[in-house]
């Protein structure tokens, strides 16, 4: 009886259409339920779209569904938080989908979501001014240094170079398109993307690169001699068309990496401790001060005084901002609010001496109070939102 009373309170709560009365009830049969297979359905279908927070280890999930519990009865009037009971199995074979949808329903809703306009918690406040997730968005300055605004509804023939079109084939990526007249003149083009923005170009020959948020590439509008040479700031994922008899050089913040066809990724923003380059496929060789380190797939270059090769990186984390999500593994907080604050154009401030490490991971489609909110429950930290600036504190 019990059991079929769970799935119906979660099954309203779901829905939205839980009455305020039974929640105290809801709370407490989750955190006594021996089952907890009996919501793996629910859990499916709201993980279906793929948008939310995962918490990763079972050291964090546990300790982010203790958070939770502990914070919905804190907001429900509570002043003692029964302990979660320990349990071995089943509650370890499905104990991540529990987690995940109550990280999901009970943070973001009951925590922060249930309020009328005319009652709204401190917790809101804080957030009041949210900011939305960059997009596809760039600059593309031409060679008489005219410039032309990139975004993802912009199509067919944008400009021509010296002979070479350049187009905008679908949405965030331009392309270019070298004609038989082409001229052997080498001009140079620029595309450049704003805090908040990311953009695709197809190089004119076939190499393609994905520009992150605050970062530019030059490039010549046609390849011509022996190499091919392109300068970067900030980070790029790079897919090397190949082309023995002309190899790509990509020059930045005083290191070059040199490459005949590859994939690899490079992260060189002013205000990252290092230029990292990691290879994901083929060979690279990177130079620096008279000093040269060749590595494999699945090694980083790390320039900074010298150069350090590291093996075994965490390639999914690394190249996770490609693939549209944040994703973290012992992330120090001050490198995370580094890529907040370039995805979601906002300042950083901390008042307060804070170290702590995230292992998570959750889409960059997401509002950016969704994502400080995770974060709250999932480590020490707290934040304000203040216009275009997030205040860290204790």
């Amino acid at each position: 009886m019990e059991h079929t009373q769970l799935q119906h309170l979660w099954q309203q709560y779901l829905d939205d259409k839980l009455p305020p009365a039974e929640l105290p009830v809801l709370l407490e049969m989750l955190r006594n339920e021996a089952h907890p297979e009996a919501l793996l359905q629910p859990i499916d279908q709201a993980l279906a779209g793929n948008t939310y927070a995962q918490p990763v280890d079972e050291e964090d999930k546990n300790r982010i569904f203790q958070s939770i519990l502990q914070q919905a009865a804190l907001q429900e009037g509570a002043t003692k938080v029964v302990p979660i009971r320990k349990r071995l199995s089943p509650w370890k074979a499905v104990a991540a989908a529990v987690v995940l949808l109550l990280t999901i329903t009970v943070s973001y809703r009951l925590l922060y979501n249930r309020h009328t306009p005319n009652n709204i918690t401190a917790t809101d406040i804080r957030f009041r001014y949210d900011h939305q997730p960059g997009g596809n968005k760039a600059i593309l300055t031409l060679a008489d240094g005219s410039s032309v605004t990139l975004d993802s509804t912009s199509g067919g023939i944008l400009a021509k170079q010296n002979g070479t079109n350049v187009l905008q084939q679908k949405a965030g990526e331009i392309a270019y398109d070298p004609s038989a007249q082409a001229s052997t003149t080498v001009v140079y083009n620029t595309v450049t993307t704003p805090r908040g923005g990311q953009f695709q170009i197809m190089l004119p020959d076939g190499s393609h690169v994905w520009l992150n948020a605050a970062s530019s590439i030059r490039f010549p509008t046609t390849f011509t001699g022996t190499t091919r040479k392109v300068e970067l700031t900030g980070e790029a994922y790079f897919e090397v068309a190949q082309n023995p008899s002309q190899p790509f050089t990509v020059t930045v913040a005083g290191v070059a990496v040199k490459v005949l066809g590859t994939h690899f990724n490079i992260n060189a923003y002013n205000d990252e401790p290092a230029v990292n380059t990691t290879l994901l496929e083929g060979s690279v060789m990177v130079a620096h001060q008279g000093k040269e380190a060749i590595i494999k797939p699945g090694q980083q270059a790390s320039v900074k005084e010298g150069i350090t090769v590291k093996d075994h990186v965490d390639i999914d984390a690394l190249m996770a901002w490609k693939n549209g999500r944040f994703s973290y593994n012992e992330m120090d907080i001050h490198g995370i609010m580094r890529q907040i604050s370039r995805w979601y154009d906002v300042d950083v401030v901390f008042e307060d001496n804070i170290n702590d490490s995230y292992t998570m991971e959750i889409s960059r489609n997401v509002p950016l109070s969704k994502l400080l909110k995770f974060m709250e429950i999932s480590g020490g930290a707290h934040f304000e939102m203040k216009e275009k600036k997030i205040i860290v504190r204790k």
